[in-house]
């Protein structure tokens, strides 16, 4: 649908701003062991109970999942989530649009968060999944007020997807990196 592509316009062109940043070859390459230390201090800040991006569980899974012969599964596979919770999110946000002429339809945002919140829970993002489940107890309240700004609030659950989304660019581009090292170094 038109909402569909619109939603993977944004989520491609949010992935490309916060995506790696190249200095033109200026700084010296690292090694295999210090891109690998920094994808595991990327790890450890998304398992951080602190931030509670990632179940670190799931998330292995996920991981364990790739081989040498699909190098760009868990690529494809953060893509897929990222872009299917942003057009999830846009259809919540326009149901909770101010000013719109028709009335909130909670029963479909209810429906929506399950979905999102489903998709979350498989990917692990349990982050995503808590805000979720926050935003589903306003809509039960049918309180717009709650459901578009505060705690637990669209827009909570709406940043909470985009620092996931950032994090996953990072981790991805990260994961690459290392990738083209190990490719550099066997040939």
């Amino acid at each position: 649908t038109d909402r569909r592509s619109r939603a993977r316009a944004r989520v491609a062109l949010r992935l490309r701003r916060i995506g790696p940043r190249t200095t033109m070859g200026k700084e010296p390459k690292k090694t295999l062991e210090e891109l690998e230390a920094e994808r595991l201090a990327l790890e450890q800040e998304a398992y951080d109970d602190k931030n509670r991006m990632l179940k670190q569980s799931q998330f292995q899974e996920l991981l364990e999942l790739q081989t040498d012969e699909e190098p760009e599964f868990v690529e494809e596979i953060v893509a897929m989530f990222v872009d299917d919770a942003e057009a999830m999110l846009v259809e919540l946000e326009e149901l909770f649009a101010e000013g719109s002429d028709e009335p909130i339809d909670y029963a479909k945002a209810r429906g929506v968060l399950h979905k999102l919140k489903g998709s979350s829970s498989t990917f692990g993002a349990d982050g995503v999944q808590q805000k979720c489940e926050e935003l589903r107890e306003h809509c039960i309240g049918e309180d717009p007020a709650k459901c578009r700004t505060g705690k637990g609030s669209l827009a909570e659950l709406r940043e909470r997807v985009d620092e996931l989304a950032a994090f996953l660019a990072r981790y991805t581009a990260k994961t690459k990196e290392i990738q083209e090292a190990k490719a550099a170094a066997s040939s």
